[in-house]
């Protein structure tokens, strides 16, 4: 099995195992585990820690006049936006970087860890309004390549803790046990130490 999108590396879990790296009658086990512990971190947090390998393209409408949040955006690179501005289905008016807009936060690629892009904002150069549809049709459509530049330390970590819990699951009579309450449980969450390492990356959830 190969490790597809990971937040660790195989050998790094085999050093928190400390299994010996020239070991390999585990390996698929634990890829596996590195898997499971990666996609549980995205359905836990909202989102993916990887960048996309192409560009893609997703359409959004735009919160108001001024600012459209938008998925994680990795890179500037090969970013387009473009609008629909009479409401018809197609995105006419391709809007340029710095001139039309700004991408915020405006410290992301600084920031530690580097952040993404969350939110396309209008300055006033041209362009003075995001269209607002009455057809129900999205507004804008950004092309990106979606996701984190890099995988922040924290959630490394946090996949490390939470697949090394998958890979010693199968150990336990019933898999991951806690116990709580004088009452043995079969843990169906993340790890409480990986959970807090993600704490802050995780989106809010509407309501």
């Amino acid at each position: 099995m190969a490790v597809t999108n990971a937040y660790a590396s195989l050998a790094d879990l085999k050093a928190e195992l400390n299994i010996g790296g020239a070991d390999t009658s585990y390996d698929t086990k634990l890829e596996m585990a590195l898997n499971a512990a990666s996609r549980q971190i995205d359905g836990h947090c909202g989102r993916f820690f990887y960048q996309d390998a192409s560009l893609s393209v997703r359409t959004y409408h735009a919160d108001d006049w001024e600012e459209c949040n938008t998925d994680d955006i990795s890179t500037t690179t090969g970013l387009i936006v473009k609008t629909d501005d009479d409401d018809d289905g197609t995105f006419e008016t391709t809007l340029t970087i710095n001139t039309n807009f700004i991408l915020l936060p405006t410290n992301a690629a600084v920031s530690y860890p580097v952040q993404p892009y969350t939110c396309i904002r209008l300055v006033d150069t041209g362009i003075s309004a995001f269209p607002m549809s009455y057809s129900g049709r999205p507004g804008v459509q950004v092309t990106a390549k979606f996701g984190w530049p890099s995988v922040p330390e924290d959630v490394e970590k946090a996949c490390l803790v939470q697949a090394t819990q998958l890979f010693k699951a199968s150990d336990a009579v019933f898999g991951g046990l806690s116990f709580e309450a004088g009452i043995l449980r079969v843990r169906d969450t993340l790890n409480p130490m990986a959970a807090m390492l993600l704490e802050r990356y995780c989106k809010p959830r509407v309501a």
